[in-house]
């Protein structure tokens, strides 16, 4: 039953419509045409304009809004900035664990959780978009794609005798396709044969790329990340391919390997001059905090820790000696103690 379920995605998919039935009658909401698009921001500015000059807020004055009501504050943004991170090293934790079932499964319940706590989050600052000039404006604009774009089976553009416009779009708001969906129909049969099979022509969808649908789109996006994976070097295992939060997993430990590479090599390049290559440490200037947040980055965690300790000494002293700096007089101590070491040792000879 799943199968055609998902066979029925693909082909409604490549058809380039959603196929509603309503009782008895039966309509096409065909996804529109580049006319129809160019044509539709037309109706967008003149609603716009409309509400505008209707007392309808913009989209910026309603963060005052929300704020006096208790709505959203910037800490909701926040929280779902740290939740992201949660969530992310969740789903590293899960590859690394993908054969341990029983904890996989416990780390996945987790990572559904934090999914709906962020989602949560992230809806607040969206949750009067509709009451303003530009919720508005693109209200207009769907609703009038929609009647642009429903038929009759026999091509007819659909009259709305039983049915209202807003009732379809809802109609076809609810159906829209998730992530997850496109997720599976690119990675498995029959799409991946026909997928594999047109990339050898250069026209999986018969038509230029600037005239797919944004569905025909999502799924060539995902098909093309799917050959990237089966194409790496370090390819993992199908069973963790075919499991959404594993291979997100796999996908940051090899951003997180790159990105290590690439620091490792900007350190090299920095340091390469012969004068300061065995220096234990290495000053940088910077041409403004963006680039001071790069070079910090480069630091690893030992590094990093070091500079919160000397911010933190610096801040709690004011002026102070390089030397009085404690990471600093542990080294020297340390320096000491193993002079000192050596000396009785050199005398025992």
């Amino acid at each position: 039953m799943e199968e055609i379920f998902y066979e029925r995605l693909l082909y409604r998919i490549l058809q380039g419509r959603l196929r509603l039935r309503l009782g008895d009658l039966v309509l096409y909401v065909y996804e529109p045409s580049k006319d129809l698009i160019e044509e539709s921001f037309e109706i967008y500015d003149e609603s716009y304009k409309k509400a505008y000059f209707g007392g309808v807020p913009i989209k910026d004055e309603l963060i005052q809004i929300l704020i006096e009501n208790n709505l959203w504050s910037p800490l909701d943004d926040r929280e779902a900035d740290k939740i992201e991170k949660e969530i992310e090293e969740l789903k590293v934790n899960a590859y690394k664990n993908f054969y341990d079932k029983r904890h996989l499964n416990t780390i996945k319940m987790n990572i559904q959780k934090l999914n709906e706590s962020y989602v949560k989050c992230k809806s607040k600052k969206k949750s009067l978009d509709h009451t303003c000039c530009e919720g508005v404006a693109n209200f207009s604009r769907n609703l009038w794609l929609i009647s642009k774009t429903t038929f009759f089976t026999n091509n007819e553009l659909y009259d709305w005798s039983d049915y209202t416009i807003s009732s379809i779009m809802d109609k076809y708001n609810n159906e829209q396709i998730t992530l997850q969906q496109f997720r599976k129909i690119a990675r498995n049969d029959p799409w991946r044969s026909i997928w594999n099979a047109g990339k050898k022509q250069s026209n999986v969808f018969g038509r230029p790329s600037c005239e797919l649908t944004k569905d025909q789109l999502s799924l060539s996006s995902f098909s093309s990340l799917y050959d990237n994976v089966y194409e790496s070097y370090e390819c993992p295992h199908d069973k963790v391919i075919e499991d959404d939060d594993c291979l997100d997993g796999w996908f940051i430990v090899q951003k997180r390997e790159r990105d290590k590479t690439r620091k490792e090599k900007q350190v090299e390049a920095l340091t390469n001059n012969s004068k300061i290559a065995n220096s234990q440490e290495v000053f940088v200037m910077a041409r403004n905090e963006d680039a001071a947040q790069e070079i910090y980055n480069l630091n690893n965690p030992i590094a990093r820790n070091i500079i919160k300790q000397r911010n933190e000494q610096i801040r709690n002293s004011g002026n102070i000696k390089y030397t009085d700096l404690a990471d600093i007089r542990q080294d020297i101590a340390i320096q000491s103690h193993q002079q000192a070491f050596n000396n009785i040792k050199g005398r025992g000879r």
